[in-house]
């Protein structure tokens, strides 16, 4: 196709495939030739367009010259924006060989730790700081090979020790928040927020990694207070950061993990997800995807959590910049676990184990956990109740009060004895609902009292978790049984086969407990719809007379010692 503007002829192919079938006609030298032509062309003209260095990138280094490897370097990091590392790879060492230095040499080592070869990164860099500028962009490089690739937080401290200023002490933020050390996250933040004149960059790192980092000590104020502080400077730079957004959604999604607010944190990684696949930075994308499947897999929704948590796992494969891939195998441990599958939930566990370096020490908890989950898969309870123990004491060694918090209870949720006098002292600390129902849950369950096992349950539903919240109003109903209240362990056990019914076919000890339903599906159909509806309603809906409607609601009423839709309804919200 062609198309006459003034006395230029501008070509266009009618499709992109006959491009390649050109280029693939061409000889190696035409074909170098072509690209040299390209490369001047594009050189000769201003960059203005997105790609553009990108594309001059290329063409230099399919033209057998690199002239400007300023632009090659430029084009490496487009490259990592569009997720093609193997290309950045190219350009960057291209660049590296066209001009040897600091900035040449932190750029290559950058994309190698992205992929993952963190030997490599580590021996393209100097083991001693350039002078100059340079030194700052080396300390960046450096401190995240060692920390990332081997765990070696002292090593990565004393690199960013060497350098200083606003970016590095960003991305220490980042790094330790990752490290688990909390209370020095917030603190860089704070120092950064403080300093006006502050590199913007910097401090959305600090801002991001502190929103996380509230979120573990159980501090949704200040985590909202970062979260938002961060929000406004990147509304005063729109454009500029892109992968601060992505940073920004992580650093909320796992507050609200931490914190156990579920409904948020699923809204929060399913429209980040989204809004990667469509914007500048889709390399984050498996990351956002995988927090998806953590949060799926804490709701107790483990199949659609197995999808998400598989999805992250391959598409991490050759580029886990800040090694996340550990923490998504054993969310898939724990979603094997919940459907039953002991071979497999050990097969990830163990995977996830194995890919241990000692970096990210704040999921070492979590890994700990489906670590317990998957024993109790295979029926080894009390070797369960040890590891979730172990996994609370490292949480509490590391400073994570909420995780600790979440282990204690798991101890309960296995049957075993739990610390109660902790899981109070950490619920009165903490203040947070999810700490609180769990506290409850915990003291009904060693006491066997089904009012406080079904209160807990409400609390448990409002946040998202419904596995939790099926568990408990399960173990509300045996507890009833056992007081000889036969109408208040009908309604309990009504309420946890509604609640079950989101849990995909979960399976945990306490929902294999004695819990038959009292509805048939037709009375429990009706009493969803009636607890919203009018008769005439609910008959229109389901295709039935008014008079059969209000026979199956009568009926209800009279298993579960009810009188009316108000008392349904309140069944239904509690």
């Amino acid at each position: 196709m062609s198309e006459c503007t003034g006395a230029r002829v501008q070509v266009r192919l009618a499709h992109p495939l006959y491009g390649e079938l050109v280029r693939a006609d061409l000889s190696a030298s035409r074909a170098r030739l072509l690209a040299a032509r390209l490369a001047g062309a594009a050189l000769a003209a201003p960059l203005r367009r997105r790609d553009d260095a990108l594309r001059a990138g290329i063409w230099q280094l399919e033209g057998g010259a690199v002239t400007r490897p300023d632009i090659v370097g430029l084009g490496a990091r487009q490259a990592i924006e569009r997720a093609d590392l193997a290309l950045a790879e190219r350009l960057a060492r291209a660049a590296r060989d066209a001009e040897p230095g600091p900035h040449a040499d932190a750029l290559l080592a950058e994309i190698l730790e992205y992929r993952g070869f963190s030997e490599e990164a580590a021996a393209v860099l100097s083991d001693v700081p350039p002078p100059g500028p340079e030194r700052v962009r080396w300390a960046l490089a450096r401190s995240d090979t060692l920390y990332f690739g081997s765990g070696d937080i002292e090593a990565a401290v004393e690199a960013m020790d060497l350098a200083g200023g606003d970016l590095v002490e960003g991305n220490r933020a980042w790094i330790f928040m990752f490290d688990g050390r909390c209370a020095a996250v917030i603190e860089t933040a704070r120092r950064l927020l403080a300093w006006e004149s502050a590199d913007p960059q910097a401090v959305l790192w600090a801002t991001a990694s502190a929103t996380a980092a509230a979120g573990f000590l159980g501090r949704p104020a200040e985590a909202a207070f970062f979260f938002e502080r961060g929000q406004a400077l990147m509304a005063a730079h729109p454009g500029e950061y892109p992968w601060a957004v992505v940073q920004h959604n992580i650093g909320r999604c796992l507050a609200c993990l931490a914190l156990g607010d579920l409904v948020t944190a699923w809204q929060v990684a399913e429209e980040d997800y989204r809004e990667i696949l469509a914007g500048p930075a889709p390399l984050m994308g498996a990351g956002s995807v995988g927090f998806r499947g953590l949060v799926e897999c804490a709701q107790g929704r483990p199949v659609t959590a197995a999808q998400s948590l598989c999805e992250a796992v391959c598409a991490l494969e050759n580029r886990d910049a800040v090694r996340l891939t550990g923490v998504f195998m054993a969310g898939l441990g724990t979603a094997s676990t919940l459907v039953g599958d002991d071979a497999a939930a050990r097969t990830w566990v163990e995977r996830a184990i194995w890919r241990d370096n000692g970096a990210n020490r704040v999921f070492a908890p979590w890994i700990m956990l489906a670590d317990a989950w998957s024993r109790a898969a295979a029926g080894e309870l009390t070797d369960a109740a040890d590891s979730a123990r172990r996994a609370a004491s490292l949480a509490r060694d590391i400073g994570l009060p909420t995780v600790e918090c979440q282990a204690h209870y798991d101890v309960a949720r296995l049957g075993a004895a739990a610390d109660l006098t902790r899981l109070e002292e950490l619920s009165v600390r903490l203040g947070t609902p999810l700490s609180r129902a769990q506290a409850t849950a915990a003291r009904g369950l060693a006491g066997l009292d089904g009012d406080a096992l079904c209160a807990a349950a409400t609390g448990f539903a409002r946040l998202g978790h419904d596995l939790l919240a099926a568990e408990a109003v399960t173990a509300g109903a045996r507890a009833y049984r056992r007081s000889g209240l036969a109408g208040k362990a009908g309604m309990a056990v009504e309420r946890a086969a509604w609640l079950r019914d989101r849990c995909e076919g979960s399976v945990t000890p306490l929902l294999e407990q004695d819990s038959t339903a009292v509805l048939t599906r037709r009375e429990r159909e009706v009493a969803v719809l009636a607890a919203r509806h009018s008769s005439k309603q609910v008959a229109e809906r389901l295709g039935l007379t008014v008079a059969t409607v209000n026979n199956n609601l009568a009926r209800v009423y009279a298993k579960l010692g009810i009188s009316s839709r108000a008392d349904l309804s309140a069944l239904l919200d509690s």
